[in-house]
């Protein structure tokens, strides 16, 4: 493990984050996803233990010598696109085991619907270990209407989120632009928040994020995570490009 810790980047300033997903279901598999990981550019990886069926510790050690990029350890339930089946208490009981891991990564997942009371503790003993948390939602199947988006987002606040994050499923491109229009609203008053429309037609809302306030977006390295995302290589220049003139804008303003 690397002795100084990774630095964290300022989720209020400047272009999206490009977070890179890492799948691997074992060691080999995860040196391998960094090593292809550490050619493109990204600000920090996502690990998603509910592919992993190894040691977790011994592999946030891998981890820690293989990159010194910060570390947002995830584990997804299927109910959210992930791979494991839990039940709320049982997933708080497992993600409670991992944040006692925390000195190995800076950022904690935690799934809303675990239930407020679940979310408020795991957050606390998140805040408790130095982590940020990130609370999420995702909906595979619509776009609700913006104003309960907005709702959402700010709910997670309260629970004491450092990083609300809302997932959709766009059926329309109006769907696209009501979760855009959502995050830009639910940023102004909450600061930094993860939005994403979903799917093919979704792809928008992944590299907008100067506009809509969506402070995170997820760029494939060896694969991807979720239906829509685009190669981190192709998202940065993308983002780059969009977030020039915008940050000119700001900074001629400042």
């Amino acid at each position: 493990m690397n002795l100084s810790k990774p630095e964290i980047p300022d989720f209020s300033r400047g272009i999206p984050k490009i977070c890179i997903p890492i799948t691997a279901k074992d060691i080999a598999g995860l040196s391998l996803q960094i090593l292809a990981g550490e050619a493109l550019p990204g600000d920090l990886y996502e690990w998603r233990l509910d592919h992993y069926s190894g040691d977790i510790e011994l592999g946030l050690r891998v981890y820690g010598k293989a990159t010194e990029r910060p570390l947002l350890c995830t584990l997804r339930t299927k109910g959210q696109g992930g791979e494991i089946e839990l039940d709320p208490d049982e997933y708080a009981k497992r993600v409670r085991e991992l944040i006692e891991l925390g000195e190995y990564f800076q950022l904690i997942d935690i799934e809303l619907c675990a239930g407020d009371s679940n979310v408020k503790e795991l957050i606390e003993a998140a805040h408790n270990k130095g982590l940020i948390a990130v609370v999420s939602q995702h909906s595979f199947t619509d776009t609700p209407p913006r104003d309960e988006m907005i709702r959402v987002l700010a709910h997670m606040k309260d629970l004491g989120a450092d990083l609300p994050k809302l997932a959709v499923m766009p059926k329309t491109p109006l769907d696209v632009f009501s979760l855009m229009a959502a995050s830009f609203e639910a940023s102004v008053s909450l600061g930094p928040v993860i939005t994403m429309s979903m799917g093919p037609i979704g792809q928008l809302s992944r590299v907008a994020g100067s506009v809509t306030g969506s402070a995170v977006t997820f760029g494939a390295g060896a694969e991807a995570s979720a239906p829509g995302q685009l190669g981190a290589a192709e998202l940065k220049q993308i983002l780059d490009i969009l977030g020039r003139g915008l940050l000119k804008e700001r900074a001629d303003d400042e």
